[in-house]
């Protein structure tokens, strides 16, 4: 019924998530990169923070240095205060974000690989249409993300709240505590704040990355008919096929038909395969296999064998060995010269045989003639 309706119950096909990667639709989370960035930012400035203040101190100490009243800075000098101090500034903000830079194509791979699609940004005129604009304001999608970030927001003004009860006392204390002692508390409480709230949107971040790909899944399902238009694509029609195989095997019949007589012996593995050999000394430099088969194709070459008298001789190891390395065409490999050369002397001592019997046998009949 699901299949009749066109009702998308089957996981996209490995061909499709390709399609759809190629295409820049793939599953990925930007609350959880930013989330991933912000925590690596508390981090590292916590870590460069003593650095950074110490930085910071110089600076001052450079720009509000008291100047001699002869050298007061004017119009024209004062880019010989500012430039060195946006230079120390620039410096010391460089790292962080270098940090921010590195961390979030960490968190862009570690989510969808290594990928660059430039389709993702080739205008589509589904993205401009008022009627899809309006799905997408009211969809599915939507709503989730307005209640996700309504989640957010309540969150970390809930850290924020309860951070600020916690450290009443420590805030009541500043306005009596001197510039140093002062900052270092605003640092820590700042410091302690921004990790909880870079902590809980990490969580969520995972959330949301989980729920995308969760929608990403979902979104590429295919009905049984696109899985099996697919599968038709790719290996082709069925018919077809089976016509092709048919129309291969009565190639291959034809040429064991007209291969197999001309060969001087058959070696079998008399259950399943069968190997054609052919040797002229002339014209060859060592024995070929002129035709082989498994199964039905085994049976009959022995059919045609018998028919046109050629010999067949049951080896199972080397029927095996010469079915799985030697092609139609290809000369048998030095390995089996000397099994091959056994079988040979074997059939022509056979052939020598029947040339003296038939000699034997056509003697009494001249002399009766």
């Amino acid at each position: 019924m699901a299949e009749d309706l066109g009702e998308r119950t089957e996981d996209a096909t490995p061909k499709r998530l390709d399609d759809a990667r190629k295409e820049g639709n793939i599953a990925k989370s930007v609350d959880a990169s930013s989330a991933i960035v912000l925590l690596a930012l508390t981090i590292a400035l916590s870590i460069a923070l003593p650095s950074i203040m110490t930085a910071c101190g110089a600076l001052l100490r450079a720009t509000l240095e008291p100047i001699d009243n002869a050298h007061a800075v004017r119009l024209d000098t004062l880019d010989d205060v500012v430039n060195p101090s946006l230079y120390s500034l620039g410096a010391m903000l460089f790292p962080m974000l270098l940090v921010a830079a590195v961390v979030a194509y960490a968190a862009h791979v570690w989510q969808v690989g290594f990928h660059v699609s430039g389709k993702a940004l080739m205008p589509k005129p589904e993205r401009i249409s008022p009627l899809s604009g309006l799905k997408r304001l009211f969809g599915t999608q939507t709503l989730v993300k307005t209640i996700f970030d309504l989640t957010k927001v309540t969150i970390v003004v809930a850290i924020v709240a309860v951070a600020v009860m916690g450290f009443a006392p420590t805030i009541l204390a500043l306005p009596g505590a001197d510039a140093v002692d002062g900052s270092l508390a605003i640092g820590r409480m700042a410091y302690d704040v921004a990790i909880r709230i870079a902590a809980v949107l990490l969580v969520l971040g995972l959330a949301d990355f989980a729920w995308q790909r969760f929608k990403h899944k979902r979104d590429l399902r295919m009905t049984k008919q696109e899985v099996k238009d697919e599968y038709k694509q790719m290996e082709g029609d069925p018919e077809v096929k089976r016509r092709r195989m048919q129309i291969q095997r009565q190639i291959a019949m034809q040429r064991i038909g007209a291969a197999v007589p001309k060969a001087d012996v058959i070696v079998t593995n008399p259950e399943h395969i069968s190997v054609a050999i052919a040797y002229d000394a002339d014209s060859m430099r060592a024995p070929k296999v002129v035709a082989k088969g498994a199964d039905h194709l085994a049976m009959r070459i022995r059919a045609i064998a018998k028919q046109h008298g050629v010999p067949i001789v049951e080896r199972k190891p080397l029927a095996r060995a010469l079915y799985a390395q030697v092609k139609v065409g290809q000369e048998v490999p030095p390995d089996f010269y000397k099994a091959v050369a056994e079988i040979l002397a074997y059939v022509y001592r056979l052939d020598q045989s029947a040339a003296r019997r038939a000699a034997k046998l056509r003697q009494p009949a001249a002399a009766a003639r």
